[in-house]
């Protein structure tokens, strides 16, 4: 009973900071896009922080990702603190993935991975500006993670690497079509795709910090 109402209001939550994401009027979405993660980050805490390192780094990923939303919505944007935020959360979903990894190489996911974020981050590329570096770390960075995850998956393929996979591929979703909205074309409908996915993400992510 009690997950059930912990899902609904992280599900209520997301889409109160979905709907308030209008130009004319964010309150909603300014109280309820940390809302959301501190109802992540609280449900956590109170099942009990498992004593291990990847649960450790996990847990770490949520507080930077709650502050770079915190910058990244804030009345006068500070993208690149928001980047940085992100930035220093998909490395510590990295060195958690890395705890439960034994070294292999599946050719065809890591070709497909690097043949994407070329392509992707060269139809952004004139549109970044004094961005370029920054952008190709942050992409070299998530697809990382999305690499990482999947070769759990690979090697064990159960319900622990199945919600990092999908949790990892949602949030390199999600950063591609914020990506694609603000640098190269804004397209309709694009927060509700942003941040769903984004909400998701977060969710599968700490789904797994409760699995390990």
């Amino acid at each position: 009973m009690f997950v059930t109402s912990f899902n609904l209001a992280v599900l209520g939550s997301a889409l109160l900071s979905i709907v308030g994401e209008r130009p004319n009027n964010r309150t909603l979405h300014y109280i309820f896009k940390p809302v959301t993660m501190l109802l992540l980050i609280g449900y956590v805490m109170m099942q009990g922080l498992p004593d291990n390192i990847f649960a450790y780094a996990m847990f770490v990923g949520l507080l930077f990702s709650l502050m770079g939303d915190v910058f990244l919505m804030l009345p006068k944007e500070r993208f690149i603190e928001g980047l940085a935020s992100f930035l220093v959360a998909h490395i510590a979903y990295i060195v958690a993935f890395y705890q439960l990894f034994d070294w292999q190489l599946t050719w065809w996911w890591a070709l497909s991975l690097a043949v994407f974020s070329v392509l992707f981050y060269s139809l952004l590329a004139k549109h970044l500006g004094a961005l370029k570096i920054p952008v190709i770390v942050y992409i070299s960075v998530i697809i990382a993670m999305v690499w990482l995850a999947g070769e759990l998956f690979w090697q064990s393929s159960n319900y622990l690497s199945l919600t990092l996979l999908i949790g990892a591929v949602v949030f390199a979703c999600s950063d591609s079509a914020l990506a694609w909205n603000k640098f190269k074309k804004p397209f309709k409908g694009a927060q509700w795709t942003i941040l769903l996915t984004y909400f998701l993400a977060q969710w599968m992510l700490s789904q797994a910090i409760l699995l390990s």
